[in-house]
């Protein structure tokens, strides 16, 4: 008894969270956390730092593409889902 009483208490503090990583009914993720678009844009700057020598400018530039694509797949993809479920 006492696990699930525990458990059931890390779940109710994890549901409380309001971030934009927070869980649909059906267990889709929201949005894409920022941490992962930070992770690919670092990704994305050393292999072309690495493999294609680009200067630290053109790494920059890189980067904010990067996060900007990412931002912007993330925004059509929540615009797409709001679209479906008013249908």
């Amino acid at each position: 008894m006492d696990s699930t009483d525990s458990s059931n208490s890390s779940n109710s503090s994890n549901s409380s969270d309001t971030s934009n990583t927070s869980n649909t009914s059906n267990g889709e993720v929201k949005s894409l956390p920022f941490a992962v678009t930070l992770v690919v844009s670092a990704a994305t700057a050393v292999v072309c730092g690495e493999l294609f020598g680009f200067p630290w400018w053109q790494r920059l530039i890189t980067v904010v593409v990067v996060v900007m694509a990412l931002e912007g797949v993330n925004q059509a993809v929540g615009r797409a889902r709001a679209r479906r479920r008013s249908f």
